[in-house]
């Protein structure tokens, strides 16, 4: 039975629709498996669509051409095409609550490129060369002093992180000394207790590292290093109605520290945390 070849519609699946009434019953159980397999299709060739059908490739390759396409080639890049496009986001309204959020966090990316590096690489030689790296944040500050201790292990040993109230648990930093280094978070409003530690290890002749949001902060005096994010610390009444300091800068800092870190000491700790994950089957993938 001969068939008119449909003309080009504004999408794949149209085609499919409008070709339905006069499909043979192999077309129909091409378009459907196709339809079921849509986002697998940019990387199926014909051989493999028909065998899952269970037609021959030359079927494949007829129902494109009876759709308007050349062959299937011209209708999977039209697919590819299409799948793209449907996966790009919608853009936010620029006045929205979320867009304001994220323009904000981008401006203060954009403004640590213009950050010199010789600070960082001056803290990353003190990285690298410490008998032990202890870390400290509290509250605001804990998350970033946590992801940064775990990333930091994970390419040397001794880094310790801290916890709250570390100044009455001795037994945290007991023996700590010169050749040691605190590397302690704190923005505005400043935790007491970091503040506390940064003073009971200054007396142990600990160097400190400060990673804030201001040159005047707690201990920034007595540091041998200051690194200071652009990331505003957020006054009470701030904080009352929903305006919190971002946690992005201190952690994309840390990450950068890290990565600075494996150029100084190599990869051999950190391919031998991975050989431990695998043979514990810690992820699932």
């Amino acid at each position: 039975m001969a068939h008119q070849t449909a003309q080009p519609h504004s999408s794949v699946i149209e085609t499919f629709d409008a070709a339905q009434n006069g499909a043979t019953q192999t077309e129909r159980r091409l378009m459907a498996h196709m339809r079921a397999i849509w986002d697998e299709l940019p990387l199926m060739n014909a051989a493999e669509l028909a065998h899952d059908v269970g037609v021959n490739p030359s079927s494949v390759t007829r129902l494109a051409q009876r759709l308007g396409y050349r062959g299937y080639p011209d209708m999977q890049r039209v697919i590819r095409t299409e799948l793209r496009g449907r996966h790009v986001p919608t853009a936010l309204p620029a006045d929205s609550q979320a867009a304001v959020h994220w323009q904000r966090e981008l401006d203060l990316l954009g403004q640590m490129q213009r950050f010199p590096e010789k600070p960082l690489d001056d803290l990353v030689t003190h990285l690298a060369g410490a008998r032990q790296v202890f870390v400290a944040g509290t509250r605001g500050s804990a998350a970033a002093a946590a992801y940064c201790a775990y990333l930091w292990s994970t390419v040397r040993p001794g880094v310790t992180l801290l916890q709250e109230h570390a100044v009455g648990a001795p037994e945290q930093w007991m023996g700590a000394g010169a050749g040691d280094l605190l590397v302690a978070f704190t923005v505005k409003r400043y935790a007491q207790a970091t503040s506390q530690l940064i003073g009971q290890l200054l007396q142990e002749q600990v160097p400190v590292a400060l990673i804030t949001d201001s040159a005047q902060a707690p201990g920034a005096r007595q540091a041998s290093h200051v690194i200071v994010l652009p990331t505003r610390g957020a006054e009470a009444d701030q904080l009352t109605s929903g305006r919190f300091a971002s946690a992005t800068l201190p952690s994309s800092l840390g990450m950068l520290l890290a990565s600075k870190l494996v150029d100084r000491l190599g990869t051999a700790r950190l391919e031998a945390i991975e050989r431990q994950f695998e043979e514990q089957d810690v992820f699932s993938y």
